[in-house]
């Protein structure tokens, strides 16, 4: 079955792609290596999905507003995901719950999706 992606279904296909990653990635974290290693995976993982559709719902209203307020709003939005991935993630490291590199591979899920899409568009087109 091929998928057809479209401008009209490409961000549920990130996410449906990214959170399927995500449980593999988890599981084979868990199962290979360690329960610290699994945890870090999909803590990453969170964090990468939770952002990319905070910046989503940002970059829609940005482009639903007037310009006049776009920049205040744009600027204030960045901050406070900025901040509150920083907590979050500074939470994450000092706990000792969590496994470095897992963070590192479930923080690189959206871009590691992305690519493979975009590999799958390319060959599929015939490039």
């Amino acid at each position: 079955m091929m998928i057809t992606i479209n401008e009209d279904n490409l961000f549920a296909v990130i996410i449906k792609g990214s959170l399927g990653l995500l449980i593999t990635l988890t599981l084979a974290g868990w199962i290979l290596f360690s329960l610290n290693v699994g945890l870090g995976i999909f803590a990453g993982g969170m964090i990468a999905i939770v952002n990319f559709f905070w910046i989503r719902n940002v970059l829609q209203s940005i482009l639903s507003q007037r310009p006049a307020n776009a920049p205040m709003y744009a600027q204030f939005r960045f901050i406070a995901r900025l901040s509150l991935t920083g907590f979050i993630l500074y939470f994450i490291i000092t706990s000792g719950w969590f496994s470095l590199a897992g963070l590192f591979i479930g923080l690189s899920i959206i871009v590691i999706n992305i690519v493979t899409l975009s590999l799958y568009s390319a060959l599929r087109a015939g490039g």
